[in-house]
């Protein structure tokens, strides 16, 4: 028999954005758990609010299924003696499974033969079972932090006053703290906070709406849109359609009444960013605009409640956006009254690192690499891109920033080109941040690109040069994006700057912060850097033997990594490719230890095909570093290719190890020339020698 089975925890208000996660991961979580215990079910439905969360088990079998458990033990060879009598090993393990050794019997494997026992797992009732997996699963729904309460042993997002625990109409009890579930819950906190039974899970949704609570999210977001809708045609103005904004309110209330407020029209001389981050992020209002994109002096915002005046509540809702609007007016004139370039001094008395030292230090670094980025990618700007890394940070220091620090970039901007500044070099103020995400944006202008890469190498390298450096999944000054970043600007916008120059450059300017050798510094980074890009090209689909070759050979500029890439992906479907990687992968792994001297006498050759292979890997060499330093890899893997025959032959007529100390090293310098000439394009020793 199948029927419904409800689990909804009431605690005291959840911070909205924990709601989502909680619901949508908790429950794919709660779904996995049910599964492993064998139960069968067609779907966890999600439910919530912010006193809330419920899972409604969709047609749960009222037993699990029944099956099979085969469990191995030791080998045969290891569970009996030479006279077929069962070892420690055997008594051991059938003591641990609960069974008489007489129980157990020998099972072949793919490993040979071993001992074990087919234990039986029996179907038990759902009452039986469940409350131990679901008591057992509650702790582990998916919250950013959890908490303590009273003096229990317990944790959650918040202190749990009631559990829900029904299979259809029967209540399966589980204890979690102090709480023992029932078949009660409870209704708004103001209009019908009284209790509520629930006499079966069908009737759970209607009865919470009849006492004010819409328990599902999409309905009170269909409802917040609706009152969005009646405000559009209240106030003549469009809604800045804001879905994120609609389900953060959403996980804030649960019975949605949406009221419209307004603000003296002063306030509009504001910049639209402060007006729009005042509204959106710091209150939670909408906010409305007219067919030309101008703000309408007013918001829709939500309460959680019915009121018999409306007055009151938007009296108090509009007293706080003025407060604040007031605020913002008197910080941003003030911020005006000194240029934004002048304001950058005063970085000096602001903390960047403990380690790596004030902002201003910061800026200064980021001045001295965007320089050289720029001279590389663009020179005639290389005065300008100096400049806009000064600028950068300035905007820290001013008023708005205090009061809204999510601006950041946003007002340096809009300061900048108050205060005078070019139009670029402003751009880059806002610029210089991106991307944020893998799928933000990417700054685009030259000198936007050139400080976003000098802020974020210096980031980079200035943490790992004071051992901040990422472990596991922990990278708190988020280095693995600024890695990527980096990457993505300089391949977006085709500058020829080298990777590890780059480096090189921006540990030149941590000289006296450095807490490790910079050479140790410098091996880290690289490491690092490495490792960021094969993950970037591997997630694109390449092989990840032709991303590592190619990574191995050295980090270039990214417009000449990613042609290498390219023609080494292309000529992986050409026949030469198998057999060349076959060799070259034999000469770098025979000469990878050897530290000997690398000139080559004829004299020593006792062989003729180590003459042949000597005179053709001088003039092959010879054309494959002119094809590689013009970019041309797939006439360098073809002239390589020329050589797979020669090679081959002298790996099956010569005798590199030779026992003569002066031939054997001179067989090696030979290979060793041309393993070097050739790692500088690919190292074929990362290569699979398989196409699959």
């Amino acid at each position: 028999m199948e029927r419904d089975y409800l689990l909804e925890i009431g605690c005291e208000e959840i911070p909205a954005g924990f709601v989502g996660p909680a619901l949508w991961f908790g429950g794919q979580q709660f779904a996995e758990v049910l599964k492993k215990a064998r139960f069968v079910f067609d779907r966890v439905d999600i439910y919530g609010t912010p006193r809330r969360l419920a899972y409604v088990i969709r047609n749960l079998s009222d037993r699990q299924k029944a099956s099979e458990e085969k469990v191995l033990g030791p080998p045969k060879s290891v569970a009996y003696d030479k006279e077929g009598k069962p070892t420690k090993a055997a008594l051991g393990f059938a003591k641990a499974q609960g069974v008489d050794i007489s129980d157990l019997a020998v099972f072949p494997t793919d490993r040979g033969e071993y001992l074990g026992i087919v234990k039986a797992q029996v179907a038990r009732p759902v009452e039986e079972v469940l409350p131990e997996v679901v008591a057992g699963w509650i702790p582990n729904i998916p919250f950013k932090k959890s908490m303590r309460w009273a003096d229990l042993d317990v944790r959650f997002v918040r202190p749990v006053h009631w559990i829900v625990s029904l299979y259809g109409d029967r209540v399966l009890p589980l204890t979690f703290g102090n709480v023992t579930s029932g078949r009660t819950t409870y209704g708004h906190r103001f209009l019908a906070p009284g209790p509520i039974e629930l006499s079966g899970t069908g009737e759970y949704s209607d009865k919470l709406a009849a006492a004010d609570v819409f328990v599902d999210l999409e309905v009170r977001k269909e409802k917040i849109r609706a009152g969005i809708k009646e405000a559009e045609a209240k106030i003549g103005r469009k809604w800045v359609e804001d879905e994120p904004l609609v389900e953060t309110v959403a996980n804030l209330v649960e019975y949605p009444v949406v009221m419209v407020g307004r603000f003296e029209e002063k306030y509009l001389s504001l910049p639209r960013e402060v007006l729009v981050t005042s509204m959106r992020v710091n209150q939670k209002y909408f906010v409305f605009e007219d067919e030309k994109g101008n703000l309408f002096p007013g918001f829709a915002f939500v309460s959680n409640m019915r009121v018999p005046d409306n007055r009151v509540v938007i009296a108090g809702n509009e007293r706080v956006i003025r407060a604040r609007l007031s605020d913002a007016e008197f910080y941003y004139g003030d911020d005006l009254k000194i240029p934004l370039f002048d304001r950058a001094r005063k970085l000096k008395n602001v903390l960047f690192q403990a380690d790596l030292g004030m902002y201003w230090e910061k800026v200064e670094r980021m001045a001295e690499i965007a320089g050289y980025v720029a001279s590389i990618g663009f020179p005639a700007k290389e005065k300008d891109c100096r400049r806009a890394a000064f600028l950068a940070k300035a905007d820290l220091t001013t008023g708005v920033i205090k009061e809204f620090p999510e601006l950041q970039g946003v007002m340096g901007r809009h300061y900048a080109l108050r205060t005078g500044e070019k139009e670029e070099v402003a751009q880059s103020v806002l610029e210089h941040y991106l991307p944020k995400g893998q799928s933000d944006d990417l700054p685009a202008t030259d000198v936007g690109a050139a400080v976003a890469i000098a802020d974020k190498i210096d980031m980079v390298c200035g943490c790992f040069g004071v051992g901040l450096i990422p472990t596991g999944t922990a990278d708190p000054y988020g280095l693995r994006r600024h890695t990527l970043g980096i990457l993505s600007i300089l391949e977006a916008r085709g500058l020829r700057v080298p990777v590890e120059g780059l480096v090189d450059r921006s540990l030149s300017t941590l000289s006296g912060k450095l807490k490790y050798p910079v050479e140790e510094v410098k091996r880290k980074v690289m490491e690092f850097i490495q490792g960021r890009l094969f993950n970037l090209w591997t997630s694109q689909g390449t092989p990840g033997d032709l991303a590592d070759a190619v990574i191995s050979a050295g980090l270039t500029d990214m417009t000449d990594l990613r042609a290498k890439l390219a023609a080494l992906v292309a000529f992986r479907s050409d026949a030469a490719f198998e057999p060349l990687a076959e060799v070259f992968k034999r000469a770098i792994n025979i000469t990878k230890t050897y530290a000997g001297p690398l000139a080559v006498s004829e004299t020593l050759f006792e062989h003729g095909e180590e003459k042949a292979l000597h005179k053709a890997a001088q003039e092959v060499s010879g054309r494959v570093s002119s094809a590689a330093k013009d970019g041309r890899y797939a006439e360098a893997f073809r002239e390589m290719a020329r050589l797979q025959p020669l090679v081959s032959a002298f790996f099956e007529k010569v005798l590199v190890m030779a026992k003569d100390e002066k031939v054997k090293n001179n067989r090696l310098a030979l290979l060793k020339n041309l393993s070097n000439v050739f790692a500088g394009v690919a190292d074929f020793s990362k290569v699979s020698a398989s196409k699959a």
